[in-house]
């Protein structure tokens, strides 16, 4: 679920509701917010919830307007795309060769926009919100947050670059990915994390252009960022 707001501040918000959140505005960090009641909303934000047979291993392609986006992984794993712009497009496929359920969930504000499911092997399941015809070039810069513990940790994220915040909230394992991050320019990226149910120390990767940049591997608060 996804929730816009119009005011930023370094404390990340406390759990609202379960499952995705996500929200924007301007400002970036306490050091340089805006007034608040003057930053302008944003459009409903989409996320990705990846489940089906715990451990089942997939790969993903992922596309905005802008930005396109490789991914691997293993069910389950939430996706949330931080400042995207649709129409969105997404198709997982199962790497394996048997009767395993994988199931996609597209995420839109606060609904479900759509769902799919294979059992097939090798199975697909192709979700999308609005029209798309291809898929968009590779996300440059390619900034992602990656959350892989602990297992099912409720958390709050406050993610930035040097002209906007988004909230967002998930459950562990996550992937947070940043399109276009001060538009597009790349720069400084920091996010601030929090646990709601503390299940235990944050695992947390920053991975920028495919290389980790910053890790955290313990505490229930972190704050991770580059350069």
């Amino acid at each position: 679920m996804l929730l816009q707001a119009t005011s930023i501040r370094r404390r990340v918000i406390a759990a609202l509701l379960c499952g995705l959140l996500i929200t924007s505005c301007g400002g970036f960090g306490s050091s340089n917010t805006t007034e608040p009641g003057n930053t302008p909303n944003i459009a409903a934000q989409t996320a990705f919830r990846i489940v089906g047979r715990v451990g089942t291993p997939f790969s993903a392609k992922i596309s905005d307007a802008r930005s396109s986006w490789n991914i691997t992984g293993v069910v389950p794993l939430s996706i949330v795309i931080v400042n995207n712009v649709a129409p969105i497009r997404i198709s997982v496929n199962k790497l394996v060769n048997d009767s395993s359920l994988i199931s996609l969930e597209v995420i839109n504000g606060f609904s479900v926009y759509q769902l799919a499911s294979s059992t097939s092997n090798f199975g697909a399941a192709v979700g999308s919100f609005g029209k798309v015809a291809t898929f968009a070039p590779p996300a440059s810069p390619d900034v992602r947050f990656f959350v892989k513990g602990p297992a099912q940790e409720l958390f709050d994220a406050l993610v930035e670059d040097t002209k906007q915040g988004n909230i967002v909230e998930a459950h562990a394992p996550a992937l947070i990915l940043f399109d276009s991050p001060a538009g597009g320019n790349g720069g400084r990226v920091d996010a601030t994390f929090t646990a709601v149910n503390f299940l235990g120390g944050f695992s947390i990767d920053l991975i920028y252009n495919g290389v980790v940049v910053d890790s955290i591997f313990a505490g229930t608060s972190a704050i991770l960022k580059y350069p």
